[in-house]
């Protein structure tokens, strides 16, 4: 099937009554929860610092984890672990004031955290710092580990990367943060290898507001954003990228068998994707050639269950933009073009094409037609393929001599090459199809 398209495309708060909270032993101050408490199952606790509720009554922290500011965080002072509670209770298990540490609770009675002369929280003090010398309800015990030490970054950072404000950055390259967290350049500058720099020193190229060696950075691979699907960039290219294909097949198709279309599917078809997406150059070729080549694909397309969107190149200039979204870019066989406009053709498409291959593309050529010396030019000029010229070898036996080829799934070992048939002299060796005295179908894998 073919699709087409154009062309350049909890409860409520509740005040705490002191008759419904008679048995709550929390802070109060005469009939409602001290200020910067919270009534949670009928009892006043900070929910800035309460293992069990969390930044909302009955959010409990996991074990090993610490509510700080409201927030479960792995570390700090409020695990249920033997030999860290700070008196009977855990540190942080209730909020400092509830009642003395190693006391039992008096109702009637709350008292000030440490607010009392002689009256410390605990026989030691709590840390580096004894409880009481700040007031309770700032630092809230359990809010780091005791002895003031924040507790660890939470980021899951890969190679190269620095945690900073729990986000993960680059600080080679991270203008917010270039050589370490909070290390801002000016406007004016750039982060380059971890130092604010005024320019970009070669071997680096600036790719929108970063310094990148366009040798090794996958995200900016040989170019500015051209990036690598393996993650892997050597000496400006993808290493171990899906390979790409060109394929320069020496049929007009302006008549053809089904032997012959299946050379052409086959070959558009090398993503096997269910939908392929297929960019064509129709320049000066001839209607018939056109919708020979059209039909193979819509024969290889049934075969396989799956379609292929067909997008036109209004001019040759829209191609380099329009191969951006395409896997399989077709040039038909070119009728009434000049040898000087086909050459130029493979010059002006010379580095998309490249880039295109790269990431895994195909590129089918037809030729055998037009007063020209071949459509083969084009892929001669834009460095893909090596050819010298061709000679018409219409209705010869053909052989097929590479069966195990994904361009000759399905193919006779022998066929007929109908009308506006070529043969090619080049010293190309990836052959498939060949007359005896020279290759008619070539597939070359980069």
């Amino acid at each position: 099937m073919r699709r087409w398209t154009d062309g350049p495309l909890l409860g409520a708060t509740l005040g705490c009554m002191l008759v419904a909270l008679a048995g709550c032993a929390s802070p109060v101050v005469g009939a409602e929860c001290r200020p910067g408490y919270t009534v949670c199952e009928s009892e006043c606790v900070d929910l800035e610092s309460d293992r069990r509720h969390c930044g909302a009554c009955g959010n409990a922290c996991e074990l090993g984890q610490a509510c700080v500011g409201g927030v479960c965080r792995i570390g700090g002072d409020g695990g249920f672990d033997a030999g860290r509670p700070d008196g009977a209770l855990p540190d942080g298990a209730l909020p400092d004031g509830d009642l003395p540490d190693g006391g039992e609770a008096d109702a009637t009675q709350p008292m000030s955290d440490g607010g009392e002369a002689g009256t410390p929280d605990g026989a030691t003090p709590d840390g580096s710092v004894p409880d009481g010398s700040l007031p309770d309800g700032g630092p809230t015990d359990g809010g780091a580990l005791d002895g003031g030490d924040a507790g660890p970054p939470v980021c899951a950072c890969d190679i190269g990367e620095l945690c900073c404000d729990d986000v993960c950055v680059r600080p080679d390259r991270d203008r917010n943060h270039c050589g370490g967290c909070g290390i801002v350049c000016a406007v004016d500058e750039f982060c380059a290898a971890g130092a604010c720099e005024p320019v970009c020193e070669d071997p680096l190229t600036l790719c929108g507001e970063l310094c990148v060696d366009t040798q090794t950075d996958p995200d900016n691979c040989g170019s500015c954003g051209t990036s690598c699907p393996t993650g892997i960039c050597v000496d400006g290219a993808c290493a171990g990228a899906t390979p790409g294909h060109v394929v320069l097949i020496g049929h007009s198709y302006e008549v053809s068998r089904l032997a012959m279309r299946r050379v052409a599917g086959n070959a558009a078809f090398i993503p096997l994707d269910a939908d392929v997406q297929v960019l064509v150059y129709e320049g000066s070729a001839a209607r018939p050639a056109i919708r020979g080549v059209d039909q193979a694909l819509d024969e290889a397309a049934a075969a396989r269950g799956g379609s292929w969107t067909r997008t036109v190149a209004p001019t040759a200039a829209d191609v380099p933009t329009l191969l951006g979204e395409a896997e399989t870019f077709i040039v038909y066989a070119q009728d009434s073009s000049t040898d000087e406009e086909l050459r130029q053709l493979g010059t002006d498409w010379s580095v998309a094409l490249r880039s295109f291959l790269d990431r895994g593309g195909v590129v089918v050529v037809f030729d055998g037609d037009g007063e020209h010396a071949g459509s083969w030019q084009i892929l001669d000029a834009a460095g893909l393929m090596s050819v010298a010229g061709r000679t018409d070898v219409s209705l010869a036996t053909l052989e097929v001599v590479a069966i195990t080829d994904v361009v000759a799934t399905g193919v006779p070992t022998m066929y007929r090459g109908e009308r506006a048939t070529v043969r090619f002299d080049t010293a190309e060796a990836e052959v498939v199809v060949e007359h005896p005295a020279g290759p008619v179908v070539i597939h070359k894998v980069f």
